[in-house]
């Protein structure tokens, strides 16, 4: 019986109101997630069904693959490109990718079919050029189904071509390696390059791993140390004697959020490094198969300036992480309280986390709104922005951080300077209790 009395007695302290409201938010924040990743998913799954071509050839052969693709259901989408330019032009028809089939298609498969030769000593592969638009570094926001099936249903029909036709041995069949060149031409913002765009995404899905873990590790331990700070120095009377000090209450607020900053700040390098030479690590064997002038010519490697204008929105995302830290710091009253008060923190910095490793948060519809309003997002998709030359969206993104910094750095301050630090907290309910303890027949 003992025992049953100190478990409902420790029950009773660790599920508290907030410890509920922590987990019904938690489940909330992953079953949304999940929905998200699921919508997602499924945006890949359709576009399975959609495909672009521009068909420059004006022989049979053409002709009838395009039509065995549409004989299978696929929506086929034809579309006239110039060669050359290829970033400007996908940009105003508004495609993610498209195959094109060069002039010389039919004939290159009639002499497949000649059993023509090349000087190696091998039949000659037909030509198609395939062209994608690289906008994100993010895991799903690159996988183009719809063109990689165009470009197996052509190699297919050209098989088909091949082995149904009579006139060519056994022999000549088994010279054929592969009936079909895939040559690829990878756009990134107004840059291209011939790269294979699945090994871009790869190297690029890698390397873009790196600055989202090390923004959520930097927020999240910059927050964890402000807020211990101030609630266990609130909590032990120390901060209430330190402000009574002949020191102004603005020194004192500026020591602490300068002191965070610098610590938080040897943090987050000390990650930039470690991670970076892990992931480098495991970007090596992709990265291997990449020029890395072609890298640089694409701007996938961020420059001098790229890393500046990334340290610039990670400094205003601590400095906001610090000042609502502070706030919230203040208005707990036990350490217990201060652990769960970062839950708000937590949560906006994990969206946007979760989500940027993942997929295209500027694709995302009205939902980018919602995810926008988080000053952490704008941090997280700043790498993405900056190499894909979303210009507008990283200053709209810096101008609101700045916005929000000032608010919450307003709000610190007051607080700060006035009285209500050592009074207010949050009491989820307490006042509640203890008026039912006073009107309980056992309190008389």
């Amino acid at each position: 019986m003992k025992l049953l009395t100190l478990l409902k007695k420790e029950l009773r302290e660790l599920l508290t109101l907030t410890t509920v409201i922590t987990i019904i938010g938690s489940v909330i924040l992953l079953v949304a997630l999940g929905s998200v990743m699921d919508s997602a998913m499924s945006e890949i799954a359709e576009s399975g069904e959609d495909i672009t071509i521009c068909n420059k050839d004006t022989g049979a052969f053409s002709g009838a693959v395009i039509k065995s693709l549409e004989e299978a259901d696929y929506n086929v989408k034809l579309v006239d490109l110039e060669v050359g330019d290829y970033a400007s032009q996908l940009n105003e028809l508004d495609i993610a990718s498209v195959v094109i089939i060069p002039e010389s298609f039919s004939a290159s498969v009639e002499n497949i079919l000649s059993g023509e030769l090349n000087t190696e000593g091998k039949i000659t592969p037909v030509d198609v050029e395939y062209v994608s638009k690289m906008t994100s570094l993010s895991a799903l926001s690159n996988v183009d189904v719809g063109s990689q099936m165009a470009l197996t249903a052509i190699e297919a029909a050209v098989k088909s071509v091949v082995y149904a036709n009579k006139n060519m041995s056994l022999a000549e069949i088994e010279l054929i390696e592969s009936p079909v060149n895939l040559i690829e031409t990878t756009v990134v913002g107004t840059k291209q390059e011939q790269v294979s765009s699945m090994l871009l995404s790869s190297y690029g899905m890698i390397t873009g791993m790196i600055i989202p873990i090390v923004i959520y590790v930097l927020i999240i331990y910059s927050s964890q140390m402000i807020m211990s700070a101030v609630s266990t120095e609130k909590i032990d009377k120390t901060l209430e004697t330190l402000l009574t000090a002949p020191v102004s209450r603005l020194s004192v607020l500026m020591a602490k959020m300068c002191a965070a900053t610098i610590v938080s700040a040897l943090f987050a390098v000390a990650f930039m490094v470690g991670f970076d030479s892990m992931m480098g690590g495991m970007a090596s064997g992709v990265a291997g198969n990449v020029d890395n002038s072609v890298l640089d010519k694409l701007g996938l490697n961020l420059s001098v300036s790229g890393y500046i204008l990334l340290g610039l929105q990670m400094f205003l995302s601590l400095l906001i992480t610090l000042a609502i830290s502070l706030i919230l710091g203040a208005l707990a009253k036990d350490a217990k309280q201060s652990q769960t008060l970062m839950m708000p923190i937590t949560v906006t910095a994990m969206i946007p986390y979760m989500l940027s490793m993942f997929v295209d948060m500027n694709e995302m519809g009205v939902v980018k709104w919602i995810l926008y309003a988080i000053p952490y997002t704008h941090t997280y998709i700043a790498q993405d922005n900056i190499i894909f030359g979303n210009t507008g969206l990283y200053v709209g993104g810096l101008v609101y951080q700045i916005v929000v910094l000032v608010v919450c750095m307003t709000i610190a301050v007051r607080l700060f300077m006035s009285d209500k630090l050592f009074t207010m907290s949050l009491n989820f309910g307490e006042k509640r209790k203890k008026t039912r303890k006073k009107k309980s027949p056992l309190a008389e």
